[in-house]
């Protein structure tokens, strides 16, 4: 579908948009959403190094100043190369296909210091998990037609992190208006060096090649379009539950092995971590909101380094895969009614019983 909602919609069916998503059945589910709101070229890539190695070969095929993509999706959290390392990468390496590339950053881990480790290196938006078609699409139309001036000072590069310009009492920056050069199209950008601070006012080609003018309010997609991309992801819902049904047994083999094993203790609980770091925020998407509360607890508990793990570590992790399990079996989806509080309240009691000082317990 290209260009839905027709005359004066945005043109997305120009956009090319690279998603980021470890998770096959995540990326699935967003590639399918992005075609599904018109969007029309979306490539996929499962990590950070696929991601700069596409960009790289893309950009090589290319005629010179061509952008690779015009929009990143990408995935916070990832193996080897994580989303906060691409986005490093897209910012400040030589050999990044564009600098001021947008990038959207996507992760059930919305606390607060992933949002600001996000923002500091330069990220146009931070979006999360659990997700909805309407968020995805708007996120991406307002990054298309209101993009932030970008700043380069010292130790960052990006998107102004200051959305609106507001008058304060006291401004404890200390940077004067004659201290920053602003850059504009048309600029040189002579003894760029010399200047603490350079603003980059640049045109919104991005924005002039989807059909916005930059007077034009952001704009909306009709709402058959966004109930078609919302049926989209919730169509899958049959098939996430086969998924998750398999990613619960690895995830209790896992907390089995924790008992035997004491040399793998470390490396078991960092997959248990993040495996409930996926369930977390991907439980909502498809209306087992319970899955994404049980999986934020487990994440919680698994928080550090585990050099060993007691046994009532190891029940309490038990419990909380007996909860995932219960939520699935019985197809318990929104806020579960009273089976789903029986379900949270069990799982409540668990905490209680088997939370202890680090110092208490023998290794399981």
């Amino acid at each position: 579908m290209n260009d839905p909602g027709g005359k004066g919609a945005p043109k997305l069916g120009l956009l090319s948009v690279l998603v980021v998503e470890d998770s096959a059945f995540i990326r699935n589910v967003l590639t399918a959403t992005l075609r599904t709101i018109g969007v029309g070229a979306v490539h996929a890539e499962p990590g950070g190094a696929e991601a700069i190695r596409f960009l790289e070969e893309r950009r090589a095929a290319l005629p010179p100043g061509t952008a690779p993509v015009d929009v990143v999706i990408t995935d916070l959290v990832m193996p080897e190369v994580d989303g906060l390392m691409l986005l490093r990468w897209l910012r400040c390496s030589p050999k990044s296909p564009d600098r001021f590339l947008p990038v959207l950053m996507l992760s059930g881990a919305a606390d607060r210091h992933y949002v600001e480790q996000a923002r500091d290196l330069g990220a146009t938006d931070f979006i999360a998990k659990p997700f909805s078609a309407g968020t995805i699409a708007s996120r991406l139309l307002a990054a298309i037609a209101r993009p932030r001036r970008f700043v380069l000072a010292k130790g960052y590069f990006g998107p102004d992190r200051r959305r609106t310009q507001r008058p304060v009492a006291m401004d404890c920056r200390m940077t004067g208006p004659r201290e920053i050069l602003v850059v504009h199209s048309a600029s040189r950008a002579a003894g760029i060096d010399r200047f603490p601070v350079v603003h980059f006012d640049l045109p919104n080609r991005l924005g002039a090649k989807m059909g916005i003018a930059p007077k034009d309010p952001v704009p909306t997609l009709p709402d058959e379009v966004l109930a078609a991309a919302e049926a989209e992801i919730q169509n899958r819902a049959g098939d996430y539950a086969t998924w998750i049904a398999g990613e619960v047994d690895e995830l209790a083999r896992r907390v089995d092995r924790l008992g035997g094993d004491a040399a793998a203790v470390p490396a078991l609980m960092a997959q248990i971590n993040r495996s409930a770091h996926e369930m977390r925020g991907q439980g909502g998407i498809f209306g087992y909101p319970l899955i994404t509360r049980i999986a934020k607890s487990l994440y919680e508990a698994t928080q550090g380094g585990f050099p060993v793990v007691t046994g009532n570590e190891r029940l309490l992790l038990k419990a909380h895969v007996d909860a995932i399990k219960a939520v699935m079996a019985g197809r318990i989806s929104g806020d579960g009614g009273a089976m789903g509080q029986q379900l949270l309240a069990s799982l409540d009691r668990a905490k209680r019983k088997y939370a202890k000082p680090e110092s208490e317990g023998d290794p399981a």
